[in-house]
């Protein structure tokens, strides 16, 4: 029997991935301070890769692609970034820019012992992964750009932003986010599959808490989405895959030319029909080009 919690939303215990016993799930404190949520699934001791999910989201997102990396052989850990999921939700402004998350990864790949993993990060937190290895490039063994949103802008972003000004936060405590969810949902979505009422469930479960939303639309003023207009971008010199769905209404038009220079020799791979959730929509096809960038990188 599924338990709800406050607000008639599931109970932390209930959400991803529950009483799965073939996950495991821990609560390491940061050097920060901050408190964060860790899944991880496969051998303590097998090569890691490290799964950075995107804005709004959880370790869900890769709730399809943690089984099979970890059955192949892999240690697949995915953390709630802090503001996120069951993680502490600071709502400050200085939490959420580019630099301050670069070192919130920073601070959990160094709480976890994991010196330089893969990392594969879904939209947000594919362009994080960039960052990350921009600024870190020896901790990082390789990059999955899996629809790696906000390098170059992202579409309608002003009007997000319009319709979130800080004077809403009270509101947004009080709010259940059930239908805002399933707009989301629908939007980021493409042909090749479907959301079904779990998943509503799950994505709407953080909301509970009521410093989940200044947390979350925090970053969505803080962090820059355009920042290849905005910094010097660097060269990564990593082996990489990137994965998006020729139907992301979340992606520039040219999709993901840019990394061609920004990360040479990446291997690009657009699924046709598919939308921005590539990781839950398209598994099969994102877990072929992850599991092909970890047997490369492993096997040198």
């Amino acid at each position: 029997m599924i338990r709800f919690g406050r607000r008639g939303l599931l109970a932390p215990g209930e959400m991803f991935p529950a009483r799965d016993s073939t996950y495991r799930v821990s609560f390491p404190r940061l050097a920060s301070g901050i408190r964060i949520r860790v899944v991880e699934r496969g051998d303590p001791a097998a090569p890691a890769i490290v799964l950075v999910h995107g804005w709004g989201c959880t370790a869900y997102v890769f709730r399809y692609n943690m089984p099979a990396i970890a059955d192949a052989g892999y240690r697949v850990v995915a953390p709630d970034l802090k503001g996120h999921g069951l993680s502490d939700k600071p709502a400050a402004a200085g939490e959420y820019t580019i630099d301050a998350l670069v070192e919130h990864l920073r601070e959990t790949l160094d709480a976890l012992g994991l010196e330089r993993p893969v990392l594969a990060g879904h939209s947000l937190g594919g362009t994080l992964s960039y960052h990350f290895a921009a600024r870190y490039p020896e901790r990082v063994r390789g990059l999955g750009l899996l629809a790696p949103a906000g390098l170059t802008g992202v579409p309608l972003m002003r009007l997000y932003r319009l319709l979130t000004p800080a004077a809403l936060n009270p509101l947004f405590k009080r709010a259940r986010s059930r239908a805002p969810v399933k707009i989301a949902l629908r939007r980021v979505y493409g042909k090749r599959g479907h959301f079904t009422h779990r998943d509503i469930e799950e994505y709407a479960a953080p909301s509970q808490f009521t410093d989940y939303w200044p947390a979350i639309r925090q970053l969505l003023h803080s962090y820059d989405w355009k920042a290849a207009v905005h910094r010097q971008l660097s060269v990564v010199n990593v082996p990489a895959v990137g994965v998006w769905g020729s139907r992301d209404h979340m992606m520039p038009h040219d999709g993901m030319n840019i990394y061609k220079r920004l990360v040479p020799g990446i291997e690009l791979r657009s699924v046709i029909d598919a939308g921005h959730i590539v990781t839950e929509e398209t598994p099969i096809e994102v877990n072929e080009m992850l599991l092909g960038l970890l047997h490369r990188v492993y096997s040198e």
